[in-house]
């Protein structure tokens, strides 16, 4: 999944106006979590599913599973708060029209925040966001960890396919017993692998002289001043028409 977000990322229609989508997302996020859960949450939600497959021409069923995996732990989570157990004179399960409440408003704002950090992740390459947290003036050794540690995972990532395929080829995982023993050398192996590379990238730190900022080669944006105001101009119309729906004049 994190190969498809980044490559999704890196061809998007919306990779050279990251400084627009960031402002987009940040004022559908306040949204998110301000306005009302109906329909303020649910308009954000609609809002960012458009503006990734429509707008940044992400593909829809990248993007819907990106949502399944959140999608389900909001749903376990909204079972457990429409439920309650009960031991006092035996075991009783009894539905809480307060807790569903609770779990309906709580899982659309959820929802909703989560569609616009996919929004982000899918159309924000990382050197662009990079750019933007620089810009904020993030300390320089904070935005150099997380540019490595963005670069291992890939690492680590391809050196665990590597093993999992050597494995089902020696036919690790044909019983149960023999898929946990090789998930343990798995996982052994791939603690050693990080280790091993992690030290190669500190002695090749030091051989280029890092002197406390890595450079990276950027895209020119093609950020105007009409996108900027777009980007503002969407999430404020959201907070009113959510304001006006729950406050009728």
């Amino acid at each position: 999944m994190l190969r498809l977000v980044d490559t999704c990322a890196c061809a998007n229609r919306w990779r050279a106006h990251s400084e627009a989508v960031a402002l987009f997302c940040c004022g559908l996020m306040l949204c998110a979590l301000l306005v009302p859960p109906w329909p303020g949450a649910t308009l954000v939600l609609l809002t960012a599913m458009i503006a990734a497959t429509a707008g940044a021409r992400v593909p829809a069923r990248a993007y819907g599973r990106a949502l399944l995996l959140p999608l389900g732990f909001l749903a376990t989570s909204a079972i457990g708060l429409c439920f309650s157990l009960s031991w006092a004179d035996g075991l009783h399960l009894a539905y809480s029209a307060d807790g569903a409440r609770t779990a309906w408003q709580a899982g659309l704002r959820a929802l909703a925040a989560i569609s616009v950090t996919m929004l982000f992740a899918f159309t924000v390459p990382l050197p662009q966001w990079l750019a933007l947290l620089r810009r904020l003036h993030t300390p320089e050794a904070l935005l150099d960890l997380i540019l490595l540690t963005y670069r291992m995972i890939f690492q680590l990532d391809e050196g665990l396919a590597a093993i999992l395929r050597a494995q089902r080829n020696r036919l690790g995982y044909a019983s149960a017993r023999r898929a946990l023993h090789s998930s343990g050398l798995a996982g052994g192996a791939l603690f050693i692998r990080a280790i091993v590379r992690s030290a190669r990238l500190e002695r090749g730190l030091a051989a280029r002289n890092y002197s406390g900022r890595l450079t990276v080669l950027l895209p020119p944006t093609a950020t105007r001043p009409r996108h900027l105001l777009l980007a503002a101009a969407v999430p404020l119309a959201l907070a009113l028409l959510s304001w006006f729906a729950t406050h009728p004049v």
